[in-house]
């Protein structure tokens, strides 16, 4: 058996199962992560554990203090018995050895010896055919017939009510340290927030574990944006490398060559995760080039790879220590500013091509660049005045349909006041603020920046002074349309689209074409539908989807207000499906809402009161509601509402708004309580097991409380998912709670 550390092992079990699996199929196992993660300390448990399994020896070679490689037999021959003693060829001797029973050898930190090291273990295999071979290394061998099993770090966040890996260890060293360590429950988050902080990196938190002797967690929390100096251990046992984080990380930069060097520092530029053509872009080198390089920072463990979204990420350790290569360097300020043109150049593509089969793609793009997108503006804010204008009136649409609209508004109450803005980069950037604050509701700041905007298109360009004037009436139709005055709002929406068909700009007419069948369905007027139906065709025969959603939903509504319900509701439904990729939080709203007084005018109140729910915590999350859209819409809400609870009673009602709170629009618009499955019969144990889900336990949680196997308690779950026919978590809970309440009525 192998020493372990005297410290407590804590967690891994996931991990140390699916190493289990290997060990017993797979003859060698080459545990890969940055610096760190904890693969010597994961490799030396599995070891253990097949050998308690199997009986057979298992020997460990530190191979750390180990720099020439021809030296590399030596040290495995000296951690075999009577190695130390032997002046026999060091490789026939550890053949010799090895080859007298089956054996699991353990080669820890071979990243430095990789040749070396791939070599050696090759010849053993072929030549010791009962010898496994854990390694652990900062990149794999590359060897036929390797098992790379990836170290991840420790989890960080953990179900309602259980505690995490990571927060698990850093008590559990704190306490090492100081006996008289407690964790208080309200120091809870600041812990998770350390953890995630340090990436859920084992030896980081160890570290950090070691100075709450002295700080508390809200100290140290504040601290560890200095990560390098703060994070230094004390540990005789440690190894020197291992003794701060700076160690650990300088091990890495040394393994690497210049160019990947370089790379590392253009890559810590980025925020979050990033695509191969924005580092590309940063670095101020070709695709071609810097996929080599990246495939060979994947390799070393240093950038971790998202092969299905095509993206790369770094933990926040080695990004601040590359953000550092960059200072240092003077490289620094170039990077910032090739990556704030890199996303310019991007938002003005995802402006330009927004209308279009690709809006889905582009959507998609901007939320996955947010963090890029936020640390462009930060750049051009303090660098670029008219680029940070530009950027920000180009994120229209990741603001008002990517659903940052709270976001957006603060990024408007920085940018706007900034002097020195020509009128063509302050106009385009006060019309995107207007249709935010028009969203939110905050039609006194819509209108002073309508007003401004009216004042200085007369000195813009006459290409963009008329599509200044064609979203200034769309806006202005918007304002009168929310302040409830719809004969207005019909009128401005009217001129707008005047204005956009006279300039051969039909996209452009698509908003307000919606807009009007909102204001004349209020009107009451006949024929309310049509401008939404012409601007449904247009999007169906470009491809475009997210209009085309909305102009469903105004059609929908101008059939609810006709009392055509079977129509409202079959055609409420096709935006919801129609809107599926784009994801509009407004608009999904808008649908939710819209079929939840459909469901209340058919009498379907628990149907209602579900819709209702998943609507409101959707407006909560972009900080907006249905009383925003005017008073018309809010009376339908009010009367929604009026008759739910007048059916249900208020706190039914509010139990099942709660539920649609934790569905997903297309869960919630599938909600009928004619189907919801009560016939299917599950057993008392099934409903003790749907009651745990219902109160959001993990499996883990459930199986604490009913004192089953967390084994035991998945197969239940997977029963219940086939039972009831259903595919999430949320809509076990929405059974259980609709069928509580139907039992209760």
């Amino acid at each position: 058996m192998i020493r372990e550390p005297r410290s407590a092992f804590v967690g891994r079990g996931r991990e140390l199962d699916a190493l289990s699996a290997l060990l017993r199929d797979t003859r060698l196992v080459t545990l890969t992560g940055v610096g760190g993660a904890g693969k010597t300390r994961l490799a030396i448990r599995a070891a253990n554990a097949h050998a308690d399994a199997t009986g057979d020896p298992v020997w460990f070679v530190a191979l750390d203090g180990v720099q020439d490689p021809r030296r590399l037999p030596l040290a495995v021959a000296r951690a075999l018995p009577l190695g130390e003693q032997s002046v026999r060829d060091p490789r026939e001797f550890v053949i010799e050895v090895l080859g007298e029973t089956p054996a699991l050898l353990v080669l820890d930190n071979c990243e430095h010896l990789v040749d070396a090291v791939a070599a050696m273990a090759d010849e053993l295999l072929d030549a010791v055919p009962a010898l496994r071979i854990v390694a652990t290394s900062r990149r794999r061998l590359e060897l036929d017939g390797e098992s790379v099993f990836a170290v991840p770090p420790l989890e960080v966040e953990a179900a309602a009510g259980d505690v995490s890996e990571a927060v698990a260890l850093l008590t559990a060293r704190a306490r090492a340290a100081d006996s008289s360590f407690v964790l208080h429950p309200e120091e809870a988050p600041i812990a998770v927030e350390i953890c995630r902080t340090l990436d859920g990196l084992p030896l980081a938190i160890e570290l950090a574990a070691s100075r709450l002797r002295t700080l508390s967690p809200a100290d140290l929390a504040a601290r560890l944006s200095s990560r390098f100096t703060v994070l230094r251990g004390t540990s005789r046992s440690a190894s020197a490398r291992q003794r701060t984080l700076r160690a650990v990380v300088d091990w890495s930069h040394d393994l690497c060559s210049p160019s990947q060097r370089a790379l590392w520092a253009a890559v810590s530029t980025f925020a979050g995760p990033f695509d191969l053509a924005a580092a590309a872009a940063v670095a101020g080198e070709p695709e071609e080039t810097i996929l080599d390089l990246l495939d060979e920072l994947v390799a070393q463990s240093l950038v971790e790879a998202d092969r299905d979204a095509g993206r790369f990420r770094l933990l926040e350790t080695i990004r601040g220590y590359g953000r550092e290569l960059a200072e240092d360097s003077g490289a620094r300020p170039a990077l910032v500013r090739r990556h704030l043109a890199h996303y310019a150049r991007v938002a003005a593509d995802a402006n330009r091509h927004w209308y279009g089969p690709r809006q889905a793609e582009t959507i998609a793009g901007l939320r996955a660049d947010r963090a890029e997108l936020q640390a462009a503006l930060r750049a051009a804010a303090a660098l670029d005045t008219a680029a940070a204008l530009g950027l920000f009136a180009d994120l229209r649409y990741h603001w008002g349909v990517g659903g940052y609209l709270l976001e957006g508004r603060g990024w408007a109450s920085r940018l706007l006041p900034l002097a020195d803005a020509t009128p063509d980069l302050r106009v385009p950037a006060l019309l995107t603020a207007t249709w935010l604050c028009l969203l939110q509701g905050d039609l006194d700041e819509a209108r002073i920046r309508l007003d401004e905007a009216a004042v200085l298109s007369a000195d813009l360009p006459a290409a963009l002074r008329t599509r200044t004037e064609i979203e200034r009436h769309r806006w202005n139709g918007t304002l009168a349309l929310f302040s409830g005055d719809a004969a207005h709002a019909r009128e401005e929406f009217v001129h707008s689209i005047r204005l956009a068909v006279d300039a051969g700009l039909p996209e452009e007419s698509l908003f307000a074409q919606f807009q009007l069948t909102t204001a004349m369905s209020h009107l009451g007027l006949p024929d309310a539908s049509l401008p939404a139906a012409a601007a449904e065709r247009y999007a169906d025969a470009t491809g475009e989807r997210w209009m085309r959603s909305l102009a469903l939903w105004a059609r929908a509504l101008a059939s609810f207000t006709e009392r055509a319900l079977d129509d409202a509701e079959s055609i409420a439904q096709e935006a919801l499906a129609v809107d599926t990729g784009i994801d509009d939080p407004a608009g999904d709203c808008l649908v939710l809402e819209l079929l939840a007084w459909i469901a209340a005018a058919r009498s379907r109140a628990e149907r209602s009161a579900v819709l209702l729910g998943a609507a409101r915590s959707r407006w909560r999350r972009i900080g907006s509601g249905i009383e925003v859209h005017g008073p018309q819409m809010t009376a339908h809400h009010d009367r929604c509402v009026e008759i739910v609870r007048s059916r249900l009673g208020r706190r039914a009602a509010e139990r099942l708004a709660a539920l649609g709170e934790r569905l997903s629009p297309a869960e919630a618009a599938s909600f009928h309580e004619d189907r919801a499955p009560r016939t299917p019969a599950l057993s008392d144990r099934e409903r003790e097991v749907a009651a745990g889900v219902h109160a959001g336990l993990s499996n883990r949680g459930i199986a604490e409380r009913l004192v089953l196997s967390v084994r035991t308690v998945d197969t239940h779950v997977q029963r219940i998912f086939a039972k009831l026919g259903v595919s999430s978590r949320a809509q076990i809970a929405a059974w259980y709670e609709a069928d509580t309440a139907g039992s209760n009525r």
